[in-house]
């Protein structure tokens, strides 16, 4: 017959600490025999030696004989003894670390023989309400056993019932005399019978479940934190699992049975004997598990118990992290072991708020939707960019709450600044990459897609509950499970970079980073000083589309693309070129010695006019206040010819330049002027000029050389640079031009692009939309019949797809054969997905380039694909 393994503080029994016939419970016990720990001692029926039990009692007690006596020895107690009983816990060891839905089965040993003795020590009261919870715990198991037997089942349920409202000796003994059968009489006058009863009931509950069959039994002894004025009860976690400061979080509750008490004291409070043994214990079990671990432990008559000990699935990332810094400094795990622990979505939780949810028990819950930017935000919501932002002046001025969301169907490049300004946004079209997901990661702002509200001018409908502008909502998205909208307003909690181990992980998880690295998208100063802080290796997309959108500017660049002349739109330019060449004097200072890559003007020219009858008319009137000589008719009437029924595919990025070529020239300058000032004072710049959606080598060609044709003349890009070095006197700065592949063309004619191009930087977004024909604003419609019948598998805007692979791979090879020294990157979120990060590295990417707070989440994902890739080789 197989062995029953026996456990306690110095009983090791290495080889067993992973053997499934022990079950998940068991193997714990087991495992910290010989730790040195103070565990209530016990024993393990491993799962075949408990189908091999005979079924008489005599033979079983026989077989747990050695075990019981090692308790009895260890405890002080004696199974079966009237006046000082060892009473034990028997518990089902699940192969799986999940909760039995089976009962565990406490002061087994408790009978009419025994009650009393225990009664002397823990209260007559308690004693006699455990003896009735121990026999309405074995009816339960019975009719867990007995199921079918429905005239049982309703006669067991019915005694049961009565068993819970009776509270004193009396009352319970007399129930007991009644009990008709329900159960063995022994059970309550023979210990002995008892606990080989409960064995048995066990063994007949994993016979009839199949999911059980290979279930084992745990039984422990118990101890009690209430029998005198030197015994409690308590937890606590071995680090804090909110800040996961290195100290023991938890509770102790004096003269109590168990931690559900209401007396708690803080764990400091308790003898300094056994708080130092507590942290003793922590540490113990840390250093062995490698883990933050939960303990639930009590003194008994001054004596101090380990009852229980698990992992602690609620700890913060943040606890996580620290608790893995400090097992590192302590030298029990290396850095692989630190890098490999966390998942890289784990990270969202420090770089964004979290709710506390507690704030929101008992206000409407309104789950699912597509997370589109994870975090938690609490706000008044409004239907409006323009009324979002004159809400927050509004609030700011009066010093009141300026936490606002902005919800709408869908955003475009206007509504920006409602989206810089909002704590989170809220839509209805579009995905994970549509315009609101995108530019709420860019800006570290919550976002959520939810298909199916319904818009009103001021109001929203979600699940049949209506919201109306002004309401407070709250928004939970988390990174692994379903996003949740709450009516009304909760709290958060906001953890920062510093002081939560991120910033230390990080420069454990650039030892296991080679060349392959990540940049930041990044448009403002205080994202670049962000993304440099999270390690960032230069600014791989700074889209300047953005920088006009700024309420100081975007009237001024209005007035440019309605000019009605060269002289007026000149004139508009000379002024915007001060702004530009600011913004990027403070790019480059930033970034010193990185490389910062500017995206020249993108956006259609439309999606910079007013899109409501408002706001053009609010804009109308200001264009007369400034005397621009621009009349209603002349802005209505050239807002209307601007207007394309395809603007994605329209006139948009190099091709703004071959129509308004001064446009670009005014970046480019601005970019030269900037780069230029900032050699001069000793700085090392190094601008790279990247034109998007080329689709031809003539296209960049004439960008970058320039060309005179017919009186129309496009100044190339070596010519300002020529022009602004001149001017400033000194040596050329390092710069290089290049450009955005995003179309299938482009990716297939790479090799003669590259003839043009010092870097490409694949945009996977556009690449994707133009490879399969499908929209990201409005892809949200079908994805999801798709993904239920398993056309796509999974999100192509979040995982790249075999054919967008097979261009990006396609495009860096021809690239790569004109140009041997091309640089090529990714920017865009597809390089913050783990799942396309190896695909990257390997076809021979240098850089993935995402928003500030996908940073570390791109780094962790790149060192542990190194690892990975290292232990193979070995």
């Amino acid at each position: 017959m197989s062995a029953i393994i026996l456990f306690d503080t110095e009983k090791t029994v290495p080889e067993l600490d992973s053997n499934e016939s022990l079950g998940s419970r068991g193997n714990r016990a087991v495992s910290l025999a010989g730790l040195g720990v103070p565990v209530c001692p016990g024993l393990v029926i491993p799962t075949d030696a408990l189908q091999e039990l005979p079924d008489d009692t005599t033979s079983d007690w026989a077989l747990l004989t050695d075990g019981v006596e090692n308790m009895q020895t260890i405890m002080g107690k004696r199974f079966a003894d009237p006046k000082n009983p060892l009473l034990l816990k028997v518990v089902e060891s699940p192969i799986l670390n999940v909760r039995s839905s089976l009962p565990s089965v406490h002061h087994v040993g408790l009978c009419d023989s025994t009650v009393d003795g225990f009664g002397a020590q823990a209260g007559e009261t308690f004693a006699w309400q455990e003896y009735a919870f121990l026999i309405s715990t074995l009816i339960k198991m019975k009719i867990e056993v007995e199921s079918e037997d429905t005239q049982f089942v309703k006669k067991a349920e019915a005694f049961r019932d009565e068993l819970k409202s009776a509270k004193r000796k009396t009352s319970i003994q007399k129930l007991f005399a009644r009990q008709d059968g329900i159960l063995p009489d022994e059970v309550f006058t023979d210990p002995y019978f008892q606990i080989s009863w409960v064995i048995k009931l066990f063994r007949s509950a994993y016979t009839l479940s199949p999911t059980r069959n290979d279930s084992a039994v745990m039984i422990q002894s118990m101890v009690y934190g209430n029998l005198d004025d030197k015994s409690a009860a308590g937890y606590f976690y071995s680090h804090n699992i909110i800040t996961g400061e290195d100290e023991l979080q938890g509770e102790y509750f004096p003269r109590a049975f168990d931690e559900t008490a209401k007396n708690g004291k803080k764990l400091s409070a308790l003898e300094k004997k056994h708080f130092a043994e507590l942290e003793r214990i922590g540490r113990i079990l840390e250093d062995h598990y490698r883990d933050l671990r939960w303990v639930r432990f009590a003194i008994e008559s001054g004596t101090l118990w380990l009852v229980d000990q698990a992992a602690t699935p609620n700890k913060t990332t943040q606890a996580e992290i620290k608790t893995l810094l400090d097992l590192h400094k302590r030298k029990i795990v290396d850095e692989n072991f630190v890098i490999d622990a966390i998942q890289p979505g784990r990270l969202s939780e420090i770089l964004h708020p979290t709710l506390d949810l507690s704030s929101v028990k008992g206000k409407t819950k309104l789950s699912g939707g597509i997370a589109g930017s994870v975090g938690a935000a609490i706000g008044r919501v409004f239907f409006n960019a323009e009324r979002l932002v004159t809400a927050y002046r509004e609030a700011q001025q009066a010093g009141e709450d300026t936490s606002l969301i902005l919800a709408m169907p869908a955003t475009f490049a206007g509504d920006v600044k409602g989206i810089e300004l909002a704590t989170g946004v809220l839509s209805s079209e579009g995905g994970y990459a549509s315009h609101a997901p995108v530019v709420a990661r860019s800006l570290g702002k919550v976002a959520l897609v939810r298909p199916d509200i319904q818009f009103k001018a001021k109001s929203m409908t979600i699940e049949g509950k209506t919201v109306k502008e002004g309401d407070y909502i709250t928004l939970q998205v988390p990174y692994y499970e379903d996003p949740d909208i709450y009516i009304g307003k909760g709290s958060l909690t906001k953890p920062t970079p510093e002081g939560s181990g991120l910033l230390e992980l990080l420069e454990l998880i650039q030892t296991r980073i080679d060349d392959f690295d990540v940049h930041a998208n990044a448009d403002q100063p205080r994202d670049a000083a962000l993304a440099l802080k999270f390690g960032a290796h230069g600014i791989g997309l700074c889209r300047t589309e953005h920088m006009f959108f700024d309420e100081k500017r975007i009237n001024r660049f209005r007035y440019m693309i309605l000019a009605d002349s060269p002289e007026m739109r000149q004139k508009a330019l000379d002024d915007l070129e001060k702004d530009q060449t600011k913004d990027f004097y403070e790019l480059f200072k930033i970034m010193d010695g990185y490389p910062v890559t500017i995206r020249l003007l993108d956006a259609p020219l439309h999606e910079f006019l007013p899109s409501s009858k408002e706001q053009m008319d609010a804009f109308i009137k200001q264009a007369v206040a400034d005397k621009t000589g621009l009349t209603r008719a002349q802005i209505l009437s050239q807002a209307a010819f601007l207007e394309e029924f395809n603007p994605m595919l329209g006139h948009r990025g190099i091709r703004i330049a071959i129509s308004y070529p001064e446009i670009y020239r005014m970046q480019i300058h601005a970019i030269f002027e900037a780069a230029y000032k900032l050699k001069k004072e000793g700085k090392n710049p190094k601008p790279e000029i990247m034109i998007p959606l080329v689709m031809t080598p003539n296209e960049l060609k004439i960008i970058r050389n320039g060309k005179r044709i017919e009186g129309k003349q496009i100044l190339g890009i070596r010519d300002m640079e020529a022009e602004v070095r001149e001017k400033f006197k000194i040596d050329p700065i390092d710069y290089r031009v290049g450009t955005m592949i995003e179309l299938p063309a482009a990716a297939l004619n790479a090799g003669e692009i590259a003839r043009y191009a010092d870097f490409f930087s694949f945009g996977t977004n556009d690449l994707t939309q133009t490879t399969y024909g499908i929209s990201r604003d409005d892809f949200s419609t079908f994805f999801s019949d798709y993904n239920e019948l398993d056309i796509l598998p999974s999100n192509p805007f979040k995982v790249l797809q075999p054919q967008v692979r097979e261009l990006v791979a396609t495009a860096t090879g021809r690239g790569r054969m004109v140009r041997p020294d091309l640089t090529a990157g990714l920017c865009g979120e597809h390089g913050a997905e783990p799942a396309n990060v190896e695909f990257l590295e390997e076809t021979g990417l240098n850089y993935v380039s995402v928003s500030p707070f996908g940073i570390p989440i791109a780094k962790l994902a790149i060192a542990q694909m190194n690892i990975k890739r290292d232990a193979a080789k070995n």
